[in-house]
């Protein structure tokens, strides 16, 4: 059977089994594996799942239909798969010795299943979806770049179909009721007001310390992507000092911003280790005249502030000044309280927190503000 023949029979089981595939999503797969090593299984998974996937509780659905298709013995290049017959069996057309399709689900369920935390690929490496941002192997960012376009344009879609909700029209029932007076009162004519939502202006502070690096990088690249759906933002980069790195996201992408934010930017003051406080502080008093009620502040960090003081009070007056703060945390939420992390005392201050520990996460979490 031919990788297309193969790749249809798979999306209408797919459908067949309540997940929405539409030919753009189709399309959009077939883009993402063209991009990709097919012989890296959680390359091939990955690609699909973001692509086919558009909510994350289909996610039984889908394994349950990939495994049926793609999930091969060790022994089998995944180019082989191609040439067998689909799931059904058809031992009509069978030649002696030939597998009957893909394997069911039943050969596999020793293998586990993909996208969570304790999954693994044959190489013993995580998806690099669930992958935790504090990583080591550049071998391992790398992976996760490979599906960061993915993700940046599921979640532009996502945004996009919020923001036309957002702006349907809504009746005006005064102006509705004044002119149906000249009708005895019947409610001939609706008349009707288009919802005005102005953009937010967007100002969002990272720590770029070498700890919450990967992570602040990512999430400013994905931010920089979704520039078109606020009114304008500001990013600013901080470890001991701040500064904006606006205009390093114009191009950017994870890679090159790395190391043009540590290289270009001053982020390093004298002691060089990370101080939420001061960066709090120096940050109201260079910035402060420029926020308004129509900012939204995005706050990256692990609030590990190296036992300095937490100067609570400058980000409370950052609160006073702006519309929302929203903090997105890489570490899991159980570390919150505990050694240096000043967490807890900054979320007094904070409309909105997310853990956020690998790029389903943050996606997640992109979604919601």
């Amino acid at each position: 059977m031919s990788l297309f023949d193969t790749m249809q029979r798979f999306f209408e089981d797919l459908r067949r089994e309540g997940i929405p595939v539409s030919p753009s999503h189709a399309e959009d797969c077939y883009r993402a594996l063209t991009l990709i090593d097919w012989s890296i299984e959680d390359f091939f998974y990955a690609s699909m799942f973001t692509t086919l996937v558009k909510d994350y509780h289909y996610k039984p659905l889908f394994d349950d239909v990939y495994r049926r298709y793609f999930k091969v013995p060790t022994d089998i290049s995944r180019l082989q798969l191609f040439k067998l017959t689909s799931p059904e069996k058809e031992a009509d057309t069978k030649a002696p010795g030939e597998m009957e399709g893909p394997p069911t689900s039943e050969g596999v369920e020793s293998q586990g299943t993909y996208i969570n935390k304790n999954a693994s690929a044959p190489d013993g490496r995580k998806n690099p979806l669930v992958q935790d941002f504090r990583l080591d192997s550049l071998d391992d960012v790398r992976r996760m770049e490979v599906l960061f376009p993915l993700i940046a344009k599921r979640l532009a879609s996502k945004m996009i179909i919020k923001t036309k909700r957002n702006d349907q029209n809504k009746v005006n029932f005064r102006r509705t009721l004044r002119r149906s007076m000249s009708t005895g009162g019947i409610p001939v004519e609706l008349i009707t007001q288009r919802k005005q939502k102005e953009k937010p202006v967007i100002m969002a502070l990272c720590d770029v310390s070498v700890s919450v690096l990967q992570f602040s990088c990512f999430a400013l690249a994905l931010l920089a992507s979704l520039e078109k759906f606020f009114q304008h933002v500001r990013s600013f980069g901080f470890v001991d000092e701040i500064d904006e790195i606006t205009h390093m996201l114009k191009h950017a992408d994870p890679v090159t911003l790395r190391t043009s934010v540590l290289k270009n930017a001053k982020v390093v003051g004298e002691r060089g280790y990370t101080n939420y406080g001061l960066s709090f502080k120096n940050f109201l008093e260079r910035y402060g005249s420029q926020l308004s009620l129509k900012t939204t502040v995005l706050i990256f960090g692990d609030a590990r502030n190296n036992w300095f003081h937490d100067q609570s009070w400058a980000l409370e007056e950052i609160r006073n000044r702006t519309k929302k703060i929203y903090w997105f945390n890489p570490e899991e939420q159980e570390s919150w309280s505990t050694g240096d992390s000043r967490m807890k005392e900054y979320l007094k201050y904070c409309d909105g927190y997310f853990e956020v520990t690998n790029l389903l996460q943050m996606e997640e979490a992109f979604s919601q503000f």
